[in-house]
């Protein structure tokens, strides 16, 4: 469901220009429904999806308050707490759903939403659901799921979901990295080698929709995939849900969901402590992941329980702290899975460190699970190489000039984030910190605005902003999204052009731009 976060706010002078150019170019746009081979899919998609997203970037949704939703959801036997409210944060930075402000326009009451209240009840009618929906069970992908959302985006305003398919469909494109511009996923690629989300991540709709579902190749159902999969609560779509950001730093999260357990039941949140005036309110997208928390909570009979590296390739943001990192360690060989390293990181607010807490999960009664020498001499290696990358690709001008500024800043952010994660882990395990190569320095931090063509970004510089929760700065900790498959075709091809692609980068691509719904929530 889908979170967290780069994300620049559009100047409200171009708003109605941007939208004008996104129903002209997303209408426009058309794709052969014949051609299902996964190969010529990517390539395809590569071209319409960057100059659709061009135009995508603007979010029509900058100023939506909700109150048509609400409406919706409240005369048709839902509930939503009074004193919450859908917009913008006080700083106008970003999107989510807050506590009314006491007295004003706003017109809360001063005991905000206390511990244990319902924030909202979403009746079991309002949700975009599968015909096989099993409370125990989780299809990946659920295909049924995904035909039954393109179906609704293809009604439109003819939808009994209409002002919930209508929000949906204005959301913008391109925040998901397998969502992203032909530069884009190729250095993404190049950074992740061997490291989670692998390449496999970055051609999510291709080998699901196409490949398995066998849905047919339209921008509209593009757009409809991604925001299921970057939405859904266990393939279901469940409105005003979908809406809230994401975080699991115990300080800011202060509500838990709770699905339906049989069809027909409503779908419901509660908040877990007093959320005062002002507070945002916030979900957490993977809250059954191994670190979590609380090791009472027991409504985990869901899919949530991806780590850091699932909730970026998924939504598209790198989420704050605490994070789970989960790195398989395969063979060589006959790339059997052998061993796996899994680790809890936080951070110190007061000395910007971080720190592993646990190797393993908070869950097991057992002893850590200290990585193996071997494991521990590829943390190192994988610490080398990341920072010879930064050194050789950080500062490339021509490089830097391919892809739309959400993916470029997305892709470090990324790097700094996972790199930061493997540091930690290695001076956990070894009891010392990391020593680099002194030719390995970091490249200097050089302003990303010398040396863009802001020409094609300008509509890209506002990220996912309701599944967000941060705007897009600097490193992993801004608030706010697969198994293997046989894409063995499309990895070799992109393999072999890595290189060359990176280094001449000619700006074939015309850029691309956000997720639907980082926000696990609505928005992102």
């Amino acid at each position: 469901m889908m979170q967290q976060h780069r994300y620049y706010f559009l100047a409200l002078a171009t708003f109605s220009i941007a939208i004008t150019t996104t129903i002209l170019g997303f209408f426009t746009t058309t794709i052969s429904a014949e051609e299902i081979v996964v190969d010529a899919v990517v390539e395809k998609n590569d071209m319409a999806t960057n100059k659709s997203t061009q135009n995508d970037e603007a979010d029509k949704n900058i100023a939506y308050d909700g109150s048509d939703l609400i409406e919706w959801i409240t005369s048709n036997g839902g509930f939503i707490h009074p004193n919450a409210r859908i917009g913008l944060d006080p700083t106008g930075q970003y999107r989510g759903v807050f506590v009314k402000s006491v007295g004003g326009e706003e017109g809360g009451t001063e005991e905000g939403i206390e511990e244990d209240e319902l924030v909202a009840t979403i009746p079991w009618d309002l949700i975009v659901k599968p015909n096989n929906y099993d409370y125990h069970g989780y299809i990946s992908p659920n295909c049924d799921a995904l035909h039954e959302m393109y179906h609704q985006f293809q009604l439109g305003d003819k939808s009994k979901y209409a002002p919930y398919i209508n929000y949906l469909i204005n959301q913008p494109a391109g925040r998901i990295p397998s969502e992203w511009s032909k530069h884009g996923k190729e250095l993404l690629s190049k950074i992740m080698k061997d490291l989670p989300p692998y390449n496999d991540a970055l051609h999510r709709y291709e080998r699901d929709w196409i490949g398995q579902c066998h849905g047919e190749d339209t921008p509209l159902a593009r757009q409809s995939y991604f925001q299921l999969t970057s939405r859904d609560e266990d393939g279901l779509m469940v409105p005003f849900y979908d809406m809230h950001n994401h975080s699991n730093d115990p300080k800011r999260l202060n509500t838990v969901p709770h699905k339906p357990k049989k069809e027909g039941r409503p779908f419901t949140m509660r908040a877990i402590r007093d959320i005062a005036p002002g507070e945002q309110i916030i979900i957490s997208y993977n809250r059954c992941h191994p670190c979590w928390f609380d090791t009472k909570y027991d409504d985990c009979e869901t899919r949530s329980h991806g780590g850091t590296d699932f909730l970026f390739s998924q939504f598209g943001f790198v989420e704050d702290h605490p994070q789970f990192w989960y790195i398989p360690q395969y063979n060589e060989e006959d790339g059997s899975l052998f061993d796996e390293i899994r680790f809890c990181l936080d951070k110190d607010d007061e000395t910007g460190q971080f720190f592993v807490t646990r190797f393993g999960d908070n869950y097991s009664d057992e002893e850590e699970e200290i990585p193996f020498d071997e494991n521990v001499e590829f943390l190192k290696g994988e610490l080398d190489r990341l920072l010879q990358l930064e050194y050789d690709l950080k500062n490339d001008g021509e490089l830097i000039k391919s892809m739309p500024s959400y993916e470029w800043d997305m892709t470090w952010t990324y790097h700094d984030a996972i790199f930061n994660a493997i540091s930690a882990a290695f001076e956990k395990a070894t009891g010392d910190a990391p020593v680099f190569d002194s030719k390995q320095e970091p490249a200097p931090r050089t302003s990303d605005d010398d040396l863009k063509d802001d020409s094609k970004d300008e509509d890209i510089e506002m990220a996912f902003i309701e599944d967000v929760i941060a705007p897009v700065e600097d490193d992993s900790d801004k608030d706010s999204e697969d198994e293997p498959s046989d894409d063995s075709a499309v990895d070799e091809q992109q393999e072999s052009e890595d290189d060359s692609d990176l280094e001449d980068s000619s700006s074939d691509d015309e850029g691309e731009m956000m997720p639907p719904r980082i926000l696990k929530g609505a928005e992102g």
